[in-house]
């Protein structure tokens, strides 16, 4: 019997999550820059940790989802190369900036639990990142760790439900 499933390429999966990861949603959009205003953390800056934060969801989801299969690492391939040419039109050092924080969040997740749960962690973990003042950090941390579980959610959902189709492996 055909699957039933729908179909997707290691490409196609790789451009759809780096959409996820650099494009927020209208009203995540707004969200953000009420959070920035409300935790006098400047607007660009939550901006740019809200999205090495999706970053992590989208990485974090897929190995849950996929471990480390094959299709996983072809999907990642491609998703670093939409990455290598963002950094070339970029300012900085946008890669090293991304592996920093995908290190720093991956930490979060593996460091003992406090028994705030996995969302909790990495929002503690994006509020500590903002450098917000202390009577912000929980509010901000409960931000954080919504937007991380959201994506998380997602991420390994579809991951767990497409049928990943074959992949040439140039």
């Amino acid at each position: 019997m055909p699957s039933t499933r729908k179909q997707a390429t290691p490409v196609e999966l790789a451009a759809l999550l780096m959409e996820a990861v650099c494009v927020p949603g209208s009203s995540e959009q707004e969200a953000i820059e009420q959070m920035a205003q409300f935790t006098e953390v400047a607007p660009q800056q939550m901006l740019l940790e809200v999205m090495f934060l999706r970053a992590f969801a989208v990485e974090f989801g897929a190995e849950m989802a996929l471990g480390d299969s094959e299709e996983k690492q072809a999907i990642f391939k491609r998703f670093y190369d939409h990455w290598d040419m963002i950094a070339e039109k970029a300012d900085g050092d946008l890669l090293d900036d991304l592996t920093e924080r995908l290190e720093y969040y991956n930490g979060a997740v593996h460091s003992p639990s406090d028994g705030s749960g996995l969302a909790g962690q990495v929002g503690v973990a994006f509020a500590a990142r903002c450098g917000t003042p202390e009577e912000v950090q929980e509010d901000l941390a409960m931000f954080g760790g919504s937007l991380f579980a959201a994506l998380f959610e997602e991420t390994a959902e579809l991951l767990q439900n497409i049928e990943i189709l074959p992949y040439d492996s140039e």
